[in-house]
């Protein structure tokens, strides 16, 4: 199977589990796969801490219902415009019923050739998350994501990962792929010598990074 296949391949199995998902929940934060509001909340947290949203163009990759916009608004902050994408049209379909001021699109971001940035700052939470297995190399799917959502932004990129160093009480999950921060850190050094990496967060309930990619 060709890489181009194998990502369709991907792109169909994503939008079928969280459409399946959709269909029996509704929206709730277990169809994005979320353990609870509190996990949810928990990592929109270290977004804040780790960049500044204020007067700024926001796209969120991966967005989901757009509870991302939902946690800025309740925390007051000041953005500019709000943009989400998400490869899924029954998630996209749901985000703009509550965000109408907002632009949501459905967008595959393997597939985007456009290479203009969108925004200012780019978030992608979630979405390296799956272990592929057999159908794809995760880490050339990862650094081939980060490269274009980089690439989407004039200013800031932050993504996060679960981690490979493991919270030790934790059983391994299979579907999941934990990604080494020493690796994704090297990456990134690669797009920009302006990263940051936070890996000093408690659990929710597995160990997790962000990094935090910043044009020169």
């Amino acid at each position: 199977m060709t890489d181009d296949l194998q990502l369709q391949y991907i792109a169909k199995s994503t939008v079928d589990r969280y459409s399946g998902r959709y269909k029996k929940l509704g929206k709730h934060v277990h169809t994005l796969g979320w353990g609870s509001e509190e996990q949810q909340q928990h990592r929109f947290s270290q977004v804040f801490r780790a960049t500044s949203l204020d007067k700024k163009h926001v796209l969120d990759i991966g967005c989901g219902f757009g509870d991302f916009l939902t946690s800025c608004e309740e925390a007051e902050y000041d953005i500019k415009h709000y943009t989400g994408w998400d490869i899924n049209p029954d998630l996209i379909a749901e985000a703009k019923k509550h965000h109408t001021r907002s632009t949501f699109e459905v967008v595959n971001i393997a597939e985007r050739e456009d290479t203009k940035p969108s925004a200012d700052v780019g978030i992608m939470l979630g979405v390296l998350n799956l272990n592929f297995n057999e159908a794809y190399d995760n880490v050339a799917f990862s650094k081939m994501m980060i490269q274009k959502a980089f690439g989407s932004v004039t200013e800031t990129l932050v993504v996060d990962f679960l981690s490979a160093y493991r919270t030790p009480e934790y059983p391994k999950e299979d579907f999941i792929f934990y990604h080494d921060p020493v690796e994704m850190l090297s990456f990134a050094f690669e797009l920009t010598p302006n990263v940051k990496l936070f890996h000093d967060y408690a659990p929710i309930p597995q160990k997790e990074f962000m990094l935090v990619l910043e044009h020169v």
